[in-house]
C-alpha cells in the first residue's frame, strides 16, 4: 500500500478533537495548531461519524463477481468438484444473466459494510469522499470571515461567535454527536461546526426561512408533525365573546373558559399534544364545551405576528442592512442572500413602539402625571430638574433598558432585548406596562450600532411627527415620544457609551477618574479611591468632541475614556452621560453589599478587626431565619450561608433592613458605624419622599463610607462599585430617587422572557409570539370577564400573576378596598371605648349593630393586614406609621355610615375603622454621630416597646409601612424602603 502524501499525525489530529470537545471553532483550532480550516473540518467530521480519527481500511478495487455469483459458484464446486473452469464460466454467465433480466436486488443484505455505504451518498467519479476545499460549495452570505470582523465587529475578537438560528442551546451544546445526517456544504461556511446542527431542515419550500412559523400565512406556534389534522365543523360556534353557559346552570360562560384556556396554554408553554388531550379531557366531563380540534387555538395563539419586523445586519461587517437586506452589503461589499441571512441568524426582531404604545395608551391615559407628589420634595421621576427640560406638555419620555440574559448558567448562547417604560406613569403603574421594542438572540452580543438602529430611527419619527391615537371614549389624540432615561449595569453601559470598561484608564462613565492599579494576590485591580482634589464630571458636549477627535485622529492617548461615537447620541433629547443611571440594583445590591458581606467571612483576612467567625456565621443565622418581613419583600429571608445564591432583592432586603440590627452587637463598632453610613444613605435615596438637605447628607455619608475604605479594609477594596455611590446622590437629583429608576422592572421582564420559550426551534420567535399574544389575551380579559362572577376572576387573576389589587376586592373608598370575604360581628367592650376615645369616630359605636370584619385592606398600594392574619401567613404587614406613632394593627372593621342609599349596590357610604396599639418609642435610642455629618446616621432605627391600650383610626392616618424586627428582647422599626 502506498503511503498517503502530507499526511495529519495521528497525535496531531487528536489534538484537534481535543480542542474541538473543548468547545472551540475550526478557525481556532487551525490557528492554534498551524493547519488548514480544510484539514481541521475533514478531521472532525470524520471522528464525528466513525467515532476515531484513525485511518480507516480502504474499500480496494471491487469485485467483478458480485456477492450471489460466488454463492452460486461455491455451491456448484461443493457439488460437483469435478466442472471444468469453461463449466463454471458458463454457469456464471446464466447467473450474471438472470440478475440482469431480474432488475437490481439486494446483494448487499447482512453486510454491514456495505449497509453503511449505501445509507450515505456515494461520491461521484472524481469526486472525493471526504470533504475539502475543492468540493464542498461555499454558502453565498458566509465567504467571509465573519468571526474577525476587524475594528467594525465588537465582539471582542470571539472567533467562536454564531448565531442560533432554529435550534436553543441544548442543543449547541451537544458536541455535535447528532449531526451526521447533515450536509457537509453547511459545515463548510461555519467557524463553529455545530451552526450546521441549529440551523438544518430548512430546505423546504418556505426558502429555508426559520421564521416562517411566525411570519408566513401558515403558523405553527409549536412543532407539529400533523398541521393536516381534522378541523371542528363547530369551531366557528366558539367565539371570546360568546356568553352561552358551558352547561345548564354554570356561572361560567364558553367565552369565558375559551379566554382562560389561551391564558393557561400560553403561561405554561403547553405542546400542541399536551393541549389536545387537554381539550379531550374537557369534552369528557362536559360535552362540547370546547373545541375539539386544535385550530381555535392555533389562531389565537398565533395571530399577533404580522405586525412584527425582521431587520438583518452583515455577517462580515455587522453593519445594519435593514427590513430589505438586499443582494450585497453596501460598507463591505459582500454578496448576500435573506435565504442564508435567515438560516445563519444574522437578524433580529423588532415590534413598533408605536403599536404597543396604541395598545396601552387608551387603557392608562387617565393615570398619566398622576404621580404622589409633595411640595419641595424629590420622589419620581417627573420631581428630576432633567425631566422638564425639553418636555412638551402633550408627549411622553421614555426610559430603555439593555442587558443580555444567557439562556442558562452553562450556555453561551443569551436573550439581549430592549425594554421601555413610560416615566409618565405612576411607579406601579410603570411597572405593569413594560414594552418590549427589540430582541435578539445568539451567541455573545450584538453589534450595538446595528441592535440601537431600528430603535432610534423611530424614536427619531415619533420626537419629530408624533403619532394619533385614540381613548377610550374615541377623542383622537396626538403624542410625540422621546427616550431620556437608560437604565443598565455598568458592562452594558459601557458598551452602548462607547466607552472604555471600568477596569481600563478612565473607565467611569459619569467622571473623569482616571483609577489606579494596586496589586491583589497574584494579580493587579483597579481601584477608584476618593480624590482629595475632587473629580471633573463628564459632559455631553466634551465627550462629543473626544469622539469625534478619537475617529479622526485615531489617537489612544487623549481619548479620555471614550473609544469613539456612541449611536445614542443620535437619539433626540438624550443626553449621553446624564441620560444614564448608576442603578443601584448592581451597584449597591450586587455590588458594595455583597463585596462587604463576602469579605466579612473570607478566612484570608482572619487576622483583620473585621473578620468574622463560623460562630458569628452560626449566630447570624438563626436571627436572619427569625426574621417576618412584610410582602413588599418578595423573598423570604434566607440564611447567610447560602449567600451564595442570593438574588439581588435579597441582598437589598439585608442591606437595608436586616442589617442595621442583627450586625449591631456582632460587627465591631468601628466597622459597624461604618457600614451604617451606607445603610443610612439608602434609607434617605429609597424612601418616598426626600428633602433637598436630605440628598446632601445622604451624598456626605456615601462620600465618608467610599473615603473610609483604605483605612478600614485596604486601598485594594475601592471597587468601582464604591466608586459609583459618589454619583447616586447627584442622579437621585437629576432623575428622581434610586427606586424610580431600578433596573428590578426590567429584570423581572427579562426571567419572564426566558420562560417563554420552551423545545428547540426558533426561540426568538416563540419568545415574542408568547409575549404579545399573552399580552393581548389580559387585554381582552377585562372586557370578556366584565360581568363574570368573582371566582373567576380570582382565577384568571391568579393565572395571569395579576396584581392582589385585581383580586376580589370591596372598593371602600378612594385608594382603599377590602381583600377577601369578611366576617360579620359586633364590636367588643375594648373596641366601643376605643371608639369613645376618638374625636372622629365616635358616632360609630351608635349607628352600627354590627360590623364586618377583614383581615387584608390595600391602601395606597400598601397592603395592610391584622396581627392575626400576619401570624398565620409569617409574613408581619400589621406595622405601620401613623400621623402620630407606629402602630400594631389588631383588626380592620367595616362599619355602615348613616346613609339614604337604602342598600344600593354602588353605596360607598361606609368606613374602613383600623385597631391598633402604640408601639412607643423608648426613651435611649440608638444614637451614631460622624463629625464631618451633622447628624444621627441611625435616626431610621427606632427602638419601641408594646402598649396594651387599644385605639382606632382611619385610613387617612396612614402615613407609611413599617418594618419591625426583634433582636435580643429589643424591638426595632424602620419605614418601609421603596421597593
Amino acid at each position: 500500500m502506498m503511503p498517503r502524501s502530507k499526511e495529519t499525525q495521528e497525535h496531531m489530529r487528536n489534538q484537534v478533537i481535543d480542542i474541538y470537545q473543548s468547545g472551540k471553532g475550526y478557525k481556532s483550532i487551525a490557528k492554534a495548531l498551524g493547519l488548514q480550516r480544510t484539514t481541521v473540518r475533514a478531521i472532525i467530521q470524520k471522528w464525528r461519524k466513525h467515532g476515531t480519527v484513525v485511518n480507516l481500511p480502504r474499500s480496494g478495487r471491487p469485485t467483478n463477481v458480485s456477492i450471489r455469483a460466488r454463492q452460486r459458484l461455491v455451491q456448484e464446486v461443493t457439488t460437483e468438484p469435478r466442472q471444468t473452469s469453461e463449466e463454471l464460466q458458463a454457469s456464471l454467465a446464466l447467473v450474471q444473466a438472470d440478475q440482469v433480466s431480474a432488475g437490481p436486488t439486494d446483494d448487499t443484505e447482512g453486510d454491514p459494510d456495505d449497509e453503511k455505504t449505501d445509507s450515505n451518498t456515494v461520491p461521484e467519479v472524481g469526486q472525493n469522499a471526504s470533504p475539502s476545499s475543492s468540493d464542498i460549495e461555499e454558502d453565498p452570505t458566509l465567504s467571509g470571515d465573519h468571526a474577525s470582523a476587524g475594528p467594525t465587529d465588537n465582539r471582542e475578537g470571539d472567533p467562536d461567535h454564531d448565531m442560533l438560528s432554529v435550534r436553543d442551546y441544548s442543543t449547541v451544546e451537544d458536541d455535535g454527536e447528532s449531526t451526521d445526517s447533515f450536509s457537509s456544504d453547511t459545515e463548510a461556511t461555519d467557524e463553529d461546526p455545530m451552526a450546521d446542527y441549529v440551523s438544518a431542515g430548512l430546505t423546504d419550500d418556505r426558502g429555508g426561512d426559520p421564521e416562517y412559523d411566525m411570519y408566513g400565512e401558515e403558523i405553527s406556534p409549536v412543532s407539529s408533525d400533523d398541521e393536516t389534522a381534522e378541523e371542528d365543523p363547530m369551531e366557528q360556534l366558539f367565539d371570546f365573546n360568546e356568553e352561552k353557559k358551558i352547561y345548564a346552570g354554570s356561572s361560567v360562560t364558553t367565552g369565558a373558559l375559551l379566554l382562560l384556556l389561551v391564558v393557561f396554554i400560553l403561561k405554561h408553554g403547553l405542546s400542541k399534544a399536551a393541549t389536545k388531550d387537554l381539550l379531550d379531557l374537557l369534552n369528557f366531563m362536559v360535552p362540547g364545551c370546547v373545541p375539539k380540534s386544535w385550530q381555535f387555538f392555533k389562531k389565537h395563539l398565533t395571530d399577533s405576528s404580522p405586525t412584527t419586523e425582521l431587520h438583518f445586519y452583515c455577517p462580515r461587517c455587522t453593519s445594519y442592512l435593514g427590513v430589505d437586506p438586499g443582494d450585497e452589503c453596501l460598507v463591505c461589499q459582500k454578496s448576500l442572500s435573506r435565504k442564508g441571512l435567515l438560516e445563519k441568524a444574522y437578524y433580529f426582531l423588532v415590534m413598533p413602539l408605536e403599536i404597543q404604545l396604541r395598545n396601552i395608551l387608551p387603557n392608562v391615559h387617565e393615570k398619566l402625571g398622576k404621580h404622589f407628589t409633595r411640595e419641595a420634595s424629590i420622589s419620581d421621576v417627573n420631581t428630576g430638574s432633567k425631566y422638564e427640560r425639553d418636555r412638551q406638555d402633550t408627549s411622553i419620555t421614555l426610559s430603555f433598558n439593555c442587558k443580555g440574559s444567557p439562556v442558562s448558567n452553562s450556555s453561551k448562547f443569551s436573550v439581549w432585548p430592549i425594554l421601555c417604560t413610560i416615566n409618565e406613569l405612576p411607579f406601579v403603574d410603570r411597572c405593569k406596562n413594560v414594552l418590549l421594542h427589540t430582541l435578539w438572540f445568539g451567541r455573545g452580543k450584538p453589534q450595538v450600532q446595528s441592535f440601537f438602529t431600528p430603535f432610534i430611527n423611530e424614536v427619531q419619527k415619533l420626537s419629530e411627527e408624533g403619532f394619533y391615537w385614540r381613548d377610550e371614549d374615541g377623542f383622537e389624540r396626538h403624542t410625540r415620544v422621546t427616550a431620556r432615561v437608560c437604565v443598565c449595569d455598568t458592562v452594558a453601559r459601557a458598551m452602548l457609551q462607547n466607552f472604555k470598561p471600568f477596569n481600563r484608564e478612565f473607565g467611569c462613565g459619569f467622571c473623569y477618574h482616571k483609577g489606579e492599579m494596586v496589586q491583589t494576590g497574584s494579580g493587579y485591580t483597579r481601584i477608584y479611591p476618593i480624590q482629595v482634589d475632587g473629580c471633573d464630571l463628564r459632559h455631553m458636549v466634551e465627550t462629543v468632541q473626544i469622539a469625534e477627535f478619537v475617529m479622526e485622529n485615531d489617537d489612544d492617548e487623549h481619548q479620555m475614556g471614550v473609544k469613539g461615537p456612541s449611536p445614542l447620541i443620535l437619539l433626540p433629547f438624550f443626553d449621553i452621560i446624564q441620560g444614564f443611571i448608576p442603578d443601584y440594583m448592581h451597584c449597591v445590591c450586587l455590588g458594595v453589599t455583597r463585596q462587604f458581606v463576602n469579605l466579612w467571612f473570607d478566612p484570608f483576612y482572619a487576622n483583620k478587626g473585621f473578620h468574622l467567625t463560623h460562630l458569628h456565621l452560626s449566630n447570624l443565622d438563626k436571627a436572619v431565619h427569625e426574621i417576618q418581613p412584610p410582602d413588599e419583600i418578595g423573598q423570604g429571608p434566607r440564611r447567610l450561608s447560602e449567600r451564595m445564591y442570593w438574588k439581588a432583592s435579597e441582598w437589598r432586603a439585608f442591606a437595608l433592613l436586616y442589617s442595621p440590627i442583627i450586625l449591631r452587637n456582632v460587627l465591631p463598632a468601628l466597622y459597624y458605624k461604618h457600614w451604617m453610613l451606607l445603610v443610612c444613605a439608602l434609607h434617605t435615596l429609597l424612601s418616598q419622599f426626600a428633602t433637598q438637605d436630605e440628598l446632601n447628607c445622604a451624598e456626605l455619608c456615601l462620600v465618608q463610607f467610599v473615603a473610609k475604605i483604605p483605612s478600614l479594609y485596604g486601598l485594594e477594596h475601592c471597587s468601582y462599585n464604591c466608586h459609583l455611590l459618589t454619583h447616586l446622590s447627584e442622579s437621585a437629583r437629576d432623575w428622581g430617587l434610586l427606586w424610580a429608576n431600578s433596573a428590578f422592572v426590567y429584570e423581572s421582564m427579562n426571567n419572564r422572557l426566558l420562560q417563554m420559550f420552551s423545545g428547540t426551534k426558533s426561540v426568538s420567535s416563540q419568545i415574542f409570539k408568547n409575549f404579545f399574544s399573552y399580552e393581548k389575551v389580559v387585554r381582552k380579559g377585562s372586557a370578556v370577564l366584565e360581568d363574570a362572577s368573582t371566582k373567576l376572576k380570582d382565577i384568571f387573576c391568579s393565572v395571569t400573576s395579576c396584581d392582589v389589587v385585581s383580586k376580589s376586592s370591596d372598593c371602600i373608598g378612594e385608594h382603599l378596598v377590602t381583600l377577601g370575604c369578611g366576617s360579620c360581628r359586633y364590636l367588643s367592650t375594648r373596641e366601643v371605648a376605643a371608639l369613645q376615645k376618638s374625636d372622629t369616630l365616635a358616632w360609630c359605636h351608635r349607628h352600627c349593630e354590627s360590623v364586618t370584619e377583614y383581615k387584608r385592606c390595600v391602601y395606597k398600594n400598601m397592603l395592610v393586614a391584622s396581627s392575626d392574619d400576619s401570624v398565620a401567613v409569617k409574613r408581619n404587614n400589621s406595622v405601620i406609621e401613623t400621623t402620630s406613632c407606629f402602630a400594631l394593627v389588631e383588626s380592620l372593621v367595616v362599619v355602615q355610615k348613616p346613609c339614604s342609599c337604602e342598600g344600593a349596590a354602588n353605596c360607598y357610604c361606609r368606613e374602613l375603622i383600623i385597631f391598633y396599639k402604640q408601639l412607643q418609642p423608648i426613651s435611649r435610642q440608638l444614637v451614631i454621630n460622624v463629625s464631618q455629618i451633622n447628624a444621627n446616621i441611625a435616626k431610621f432605627l427606632v427602638k419601641v416597646k408594646r402598649s396594651n391600650e387599644l385605639c382606632a383610626m382611619t385610613c387617612v392616618d396612614i402615613t407609611a409601612k413599617c418594618v419591625m424586627i426583634e433582636s435580643e428582647g429589643q424591638l426595632y422599626v424602620m419605614k418601609m424602603p421603596v421597593f
